[in-house]
């Protein structure tokens, strides 16, 4: 492989596009960061809570957010120290706060060296920390597993600890997590006025915002160093990568058009061709040849839409299924081109 091929590969792989939601979304995040910034961390900050399902482009806003935000040093009392504008924390799974907080001071420091102490002691030095490193914004991703121990009380310790580090610390907070996580909140009815004003969702694209997922590819076929063979934002094409990745931004990213891509570059190829696409979809999703959405006529394909969030069954006995997951209805090219005809009328 070439210099230029891995330098193209790069490129794909590194792609972004700040669709309407999230450019929304990071409008919101500046917004509380200042808001506090401005009031001097004086009052309980506001704060954001954002939702949706695996793949809708929940760590790519996060990475993007986190790549203008990044930690750096600068001179002070005759050293150093590290600035850290924006903390990331993955939630871990915990029976206790006590491990959040050792997260969130590992997050900061990255290093473990000091994390001792019990749940008040360890709060207090993170306190501490996060104003020596004038932080302004925290981002708590994967606020799920507060709620997957299922123990009502754990849910309860966590959420509490979280109000209370609010109140001190007074530093806006982002949770990120799947929609079955929200009942973390509502137990804690101080920690969902914090969000209430600010509870976000991000989503697949549908039939219904079918016109938005073509803008998508659109703009990412603009960013490709090598182009579709056709332009496959158009309807038709939109349509065989709609079914291909039921309207979720991961599946269609990492499923079909970087590997896709790659396999022209690869190929030396002037543009990512029809076989490239089956190709990709047959190696990186479910579809076999036989049911390809590049494969098939336009007529026989079969799409999966989701038309329900996921959620959280309190009452579920013992050995049920607490999460319930999304639902999804079939749709076909024919759904597509009704809806279009009608909402040209």
């Amino acid at each position: 492989m070439t210099s230029d091929q891995k330098a193209q590969i790069n490129k794909v792989k590194n792609i972004f596009v700040a669709t309407d939601t999230l450019q929304n979304l990071i409008d919101k995040m500046e917004d509380i960061r200042e808001l506090s910034i401005i009031d001097s961390y004086k009052n309980a900050p506001d704060c954001m809570f954002i939702t949706g399902e695996t793949g809708v482009g929940k760590t790519t806003l996060i990475e993007q957010y986190m790549a203008v935000n990044d930690r750096y040093d600068e001179p002070f009392e005759g050293g150093e120290r590290t600035i850290v504008p924006v903390l990331y924390c993955s939630l871990p799974k915990a029976k206790h706060p006590k491990p959040v907080v050792s997260e969130l001071l590992y997050e900061l420091s990255k290093s473990n060296y000091g994390i001792k102490g019990d749940v008040t002691d360890l709060t207090k030095t993170l306190i501490g920390q996060i104003k020596a490193a004038n932080v302004e914004l925290i981002i708590i991703d994967e606020f799920q597993h507060a709620i997957e121990t299922t123990n009502k009380n754990v849910i309860q310790d966590i959420g509490e600890w979280f109000k209370i580090f609010l109140n001190k610390a007074k530093i806006p907070m982002v949770f990120v997590g799947v929609p079955w996580c929200y009942p973390i909140l509502q137990i804690n009815e101080q920690l969902r006025r914090r969000v209430r004003k600010r509870h976000c969702k991000i989503t697949n694209y549908t039939i219904e915002t079918f016109s938005e997922f073509q803008r998508f590819i659109q703009a990412i076929e603009n960013q490709l160093p090598v182009k579709p063979f056709e332009n496959t934002y158009l309807s038709l094409n939109a349509f065989r990568l709609f079914a291909a990745s039921g309207g979720n931004i991961s599946e269609l990213m990492d499923g079909v058009i970087i590997p896709a891509c790659i396999k022209a570059i690869k190929d030396n190829s002037d543009v990512i061709t029809k076989i490239h696409f089956i190709e990709a979809i047959e190696e990186n999703t479910d579809f076999l040849r036989e049911n390809n959405p590049f494969v098939l006529d336009i007529k026989d394909i079969i799409a999966k839409q989701q038309v329900t969030d996921s959620s959280w069954n309190p009452k579920a006995k013992k050995q049920e299924q607490r999460i319930i997951y999304p639902q999804y209805a079939s749709v076909s090219f024919e759904n597509l081109t009704i809806r279009e005809v009608l909402s040209k009328r």
